[in-house]
């Protein structure tokens, strides 16, 4: 039985619940949630108000507004985010990726434009989305990604089937004395986007961040810098080959802090590079002693 509900009219209800709850881009929200359940295009759903909706998709609408409407994020309750043109599945067990994440991924994926067959490690990889794109965009790249979170690591399984992507995935503590005994090196290039919020400001945070996105992922303790020194002064120079090249998502307001890190740890060449809205979060190093071979078209 057809429920008499056009999508123009499914649309402008969206729209205004959102808008009444006050979520920001609630009518970006509404479109996504109305052409994601009725199948269609954002195009084909406001060139075609007049068609009807069945009762199952009506209704899927409006539970997934109200869920959106008590803040909720959109991608958890669809299922899935978008990055780098890959259609990447999340869950709460994982951070929902990000533009500027998209933008770390592009940044590593620089570093390797010389290399034949590179060795890539995603620490703290999440959903997978960081690796994937890398292997996405690097066929030839031997891609190893890890995670302390059994449930993050299963996301980024199901993502690295769904996506017919081999990425090796490992459970692995990067504050753990035995991160290295299960993570081994050399590596070209080693990525991560760590915890980096204090307490007060995950608190801080709105909603949608703070109540449903996982705390472990987002918050390093009352030591925001806590996996920078862990990551860049003591896993990353023993990970990395000669000329290898470490790349982190950072704090828009700790950038200089963590360069600090690097050129103490002995990385050349460190620099920081903006993100969409011109903030200060993608911090690049290269491995101290390493030479122009990393830029050389002969390394391929």
């Amino acid at each position: 039985m057809l429920i008499r509900t056009t999508w123009g009219e499914l649309l402008r209800d969206s729209t205004d619940e959102l808008s009444t709850a006050r979520l920001a881009d609630s009518r970006r929200i509404a479109r996504w949630i109305c052409a994601d359940v009725l199948g269609c295009s954002f195009a084909e759903l406001l060139a075609y108000p007049d068609r009807q909706a069945t009762r199952a998709q009506a209704d899927s609408i409006r539970s997934s507004v109200r869920r959106c409407a008590g803040h909720e994020p959109v991608q958890y309750v669809l299922g899935y985010a978008a990055f780098r043109g890959l259609r990447i599945r999340v869950t709460p067990s994982v951070l929902i990726p990000r533009p500027e994440t998209e933008q770390v991924a592009g940044a590593a994926l620089s570093t390797l434009e010389y290399l034949r067959g590179p060795r890539v490690l995603d620490i703290g990889t999440g959903s997978g989305c960081i690796a994937l794109a890398i292997k996405n965009s690097r066929p030839d790249a031997d891609v190893t990604a890890c995670d302390v979170s059994v449930d993050a690591l299963q996301v980024a399984r199901d993502n690295s089937s769904e996506l017919a992507l081999a990425v090796r995935l490992v459970q692995a503590d990067a504050l753990a004395d035995s991160f290295l005994d299960i993570v081994e090196g050399d590596y070209d290039l080693v990525v991560s986007n760590p915890p980096y919020l204090s307490r007060a400001e995950l608190e801080s945070l709105e909603p949608e961040v703070r109540d449903h996105e996982p705390s472990v992922a987002l918050c390093a303790g009352e030591d925001p810098m806590l996996f920078y020194r862990q990551i860049g002064g003591c896993l990353a120079p023993a990970l990395l080959g000669p000329a290898g090249c470490l790349v982190l998502e950072t704090h828009a307001f700790r950038a200089d802090s963590v360069c600090n890190v690097l050129r103490r740890t002995g990385f050349a060449e460190v620099h920081v590079l903006p993100d969409l809205a011109g903030h200060s979060r993608i911090v690049c190093a290269r491995k101290s002693g390493g030479d122009a071979l990393r830029r050389s078209p002969d390394r391929r």
